[in-house]
């Protein structure tokens, strides 16, 4: 009898902690239900180079272009946009000789690490990663458009990390204490509004992380699918929007990448995107300066009046036409070869864009450095390389060689010179 007491009573608490791990399991995926997130990938899908154009740049100038935008970002209060843009050029992977240049490690850490930040910045600054508790999910948004210690653009910190493989399990240092980057993916699903400012880098997110899911809805109970997307990224004027208009060109570019592989669009909406990338570049065929540029009036004529009003950055003219040509090259490195336009522009503004860098001062260069990552990724990708690939491939060739390296990473022997101008990867 005594026994058949304890059995029961051992089957009475099997039970009990069935039913409150049973409760806990229901409430987890009721909350998550109440959210409205859907099951994101681990992992982020990345985008491969497509294409590698050895006649439109050398390997020499590949390399040239590199070492001039090397992240020279070391020392007291690092710029967070500057951070983020050269975290999404030169990836994660990338390690220089330079004493003053930040490794791509070190770049994620800045980003993701409180203390880190802190030891840059001060105590004084806010922090750039900022803990929100929201019905007890614990969320996690960065500083945005607040001044040099956060980001330049909505989400765009995140889409950076995204897009050198960052994981959703990845630990990250707040200051209240670990937590994973996957919060971050879910303060950004439930801040997000088809109606927001800036939407581009947020679609870059949910194609990273969310490349299987078909539909999901917002908080405001609009139900968001690529098709809708597309149609956000198309509805607005080409030239209205950050770095006049481009990001919405390579959001849309890079959707259509991603359906090749997991269908997220409708025929109809691929032909759509197809279509209206085909006009895009056609317009920008026609209003190629003959030095091979494009500036803030590239787009010409509108469907839906005359030009929008000159919208030309605060840097000046040299700066814009850095910036065009250089995100021009960035989206179509991507784009398949029925929206590419003839080679001939191509040459035309990869040369431009190479020299253009080439003749820039080291003042300018840090003047100019976010915008000037997009065109110096540019060319890498014409070339079929990230650009930490590529720069890998110099490191092992200059140490095949036995080439000095001086303090600013590059050859110091006279001899070497030469072979340096002369450089190839094989």
């Amino acid at each position: 009898m005594k026994k058949f007491a304890n059995i029961s009573f051992y089957l009475l608490q099997i039970g009990f902690v069935t039913a409150i791990f049973g409760y806990g399991s229901v409430r987890y995926q009721e909350r998550f239900a109440d959210r409205g997130l859907p099951e994101a990938v681990n992992e982020p899908v990345l985008l491969e180079p497509r294409y590698d154009r050895p006649d439109f740049l050398s390997d020499a100038q590949l390399l040239a272009t590199l070492e001039k935008l090397k992240p020279r970002l070391r020392g007291k209060n690092p710029r967070i946009n500057f951070v983020d843009h050269a975290l999404r050029f030169w990836g994660v992977q990338s390690t220089f000789e330079d004493d003053e240049c930040l490794d791509g490690v070190e770049m994620r850490d800045l980003l993701l690490d409180h203390r880190v930040f802190q030891k840059a910045w001060g105590p004084e600054e806010r922090p750039f990663l900022v803990p929100d508790l929201r019905n007890d999910a614990m969320l996690l948004s960065m500083r945005t458009k607040d001044g040099a210690a956060s980001a330049s653009h909505t989400d765009h910190s995140l889409a950076s990390l995204a897009e050198v493989g960052t994981p959703l399990d990845f630990p990250v240092i707040t200051p209240t204490g670990e937590i994973e980057l996957r919060a971050a993916l879910e303060y950004a699903m439930k801040e997000f509004s088809l109606n927001q400012d800036e939407y581009e880098w947020s679609t870059m997110i949910f194609l990273h992380y969310l490349p299987h899911v078909q539909k999901w809805k917002s908080t405001e109970g609009q139900t968001i699918t690529w098709d809708r997307l597309a149609d956000r990224l198309m509805r607005q004027r080409l030239a209205d929007g950050v770095c006049f208009g481009y990001h919405r060109l390579f959001a849309l570019v890079s959707m259509l990448n991603a359906d090749e592989k997991e269908k997220i669009l409708s025929d109809e909406k691929r032909q759509e995107v197809v279509s209206y990338l085909q006009d895009v570049t056609n317009r920008l065929v026609k209003t190629q300066s003959k030095e091979g540029y494009w500036d803030s009036k590239w787009p010409g004529d509108e469907w839906d009046g005359p030009p929008s009003e000159d919208k030309g950055s605060p840097l000046g003219d040299e700066a814009d036409r850095i910036l065009s040509t250089g995100h021009a090259l960035e989206w179509w490195a991507f784009a398949p070869e029925e929206i590419l336009p003839p080679d001939e522009t191509l040459l035309k503004a990869i040369q431009w864009t190479y020299a253009e860098i080439d003749e820039l001062s080291d003042a300018k260069v840090k003047r100019y450095y976010t915008f000037l990552t997009h065109a110096g990724r540019a060319l890498s990708l014409w070339r079929g390389k990230m650009p930490h690939e590529a720069w890998k491939e110099r490191s092992e060739k200059m140490a095949r060689l036995n080439l000095p390296l001086n303090e600013a990473g590059t050859d110091s022997s006279p001899e070497t010179d030469s072979e340096t101008r002369t450089f190839s990867f094989e």
